[in-house]
């Protein structure tokens, strides 16, 4: 099956369609589709379809064709349709921002803002993708978005974790293994790929689960194939409202410190 990524973006002119045309270059075997209103411009992608059940025929028919779909549409991102949804911010005082653009950001698994990190967008896409040079080279076209909009003015930087009692249970370490979970299907594989020990990610479940009081991560042991593991419903749901929470408070600080800059210039 076709990896889909769906593109949504804070208001026009964010560059939704440079950085889904920046995505397919890099993507190997991939293909570019946009939903929206109006006609085709001249230049621009063919695939351009004007309702959403036009494009959702388009990406059944293309899914396992080849290997990454990129779609350009909001309502995608929306729904959850896609398996990574890339939100772009926009510029306090030059866009123009949807009603639903907060709703966007929350449902996006990467966030291209002032405030964002490359380190933390790499390490969405190694547990969605695996790490390699797919993640680094979908990053390099993340981060050309970035500079296109905000620039190379200093950024602010913010870490979000989660704490039980004092304890911190839930991070980007943790978030990263969880979806390498969801990708692979067993903890060992997962590890691996997220660049740490067995031994290590069991713990990091382990003291979550036990602070949390719930199950993240249902083992299936034993097995030809030395058992599986799946991430619980709850596991889910708990890395959804992490990321969701990492993207808001990232998209916060990068448009405040926007905001600082014009007050201190006279720009605001």
């Amino acid at each position: 099956m076709s990896v889909v990524w769906a593109i949504c973006g804070a208001g026009r002119g964010v560059g939704k369609t440079t950085l889904a045309e920046k995505l397919c270059a890099v993507l190997p075997n991939s293909l570019y589709a946009k939903c929206g209103h109006g006609r085709r411009r001249a230049g621009k992608p063919g695939n351009f379809f004007s309702t959403a059940g036009a494009l959702d025929e388009f990406v059944r028919t293309a899914s396992g064709a080849v290997e990454h779909v990129v779609v350009e549409c909001n309502s995608w991102a929306l729904a959850g349709r896609a398996d990574i949804v890339v939100f772009i911010d926009g510029v306090p005082g030059k866009t123009r921002f949807r009603g639903d653009a907060d709703d966007l950001r929350r449902a996006a698994h990467l966030c291209i803002s002032a405030g964002a990190s490359r380190a933390d967008w790499c390490s969405v896409l190694q547990g969605l993708l695996g790490a390699g040079d797919l993640s680094d080279a979908a990053c390099d076209a993340l981060a050309a978005q970035q500079r296109h909009l905000f620039g190379d003015r200093p950024s602010a930087r913010s870490k979000v974790w989660l704490e039980a009692r004092g304890v911190r249970v839930f991070g980007v370490g943790l978030a990263r293994l969880l979806e390498s979970v969801d990708r692979l299907g067993t903890l060992r594989g997962a590890a691996a790929a997220a660049g740490m020990s067995y031994r290590h990610a069991w713990n990091l479940i382990h003291v979550a689960e036990k602070r949390l009081g719930r199950e993240l991560v249902v083992r299936h042991p034993g097995g030809a194939n030395g058992g599986s593991s799946v991430i619980s419903d709850d596991g889910r749901q708990m890395l959804s409202l992490f990321r969701r929470l990492d993207n808001d408070v990232a998209a916060y600080t990068g448009r405040r410190l926007l905001e600082l800059r014009g007050e201190e210039t006279g720009n605001a």
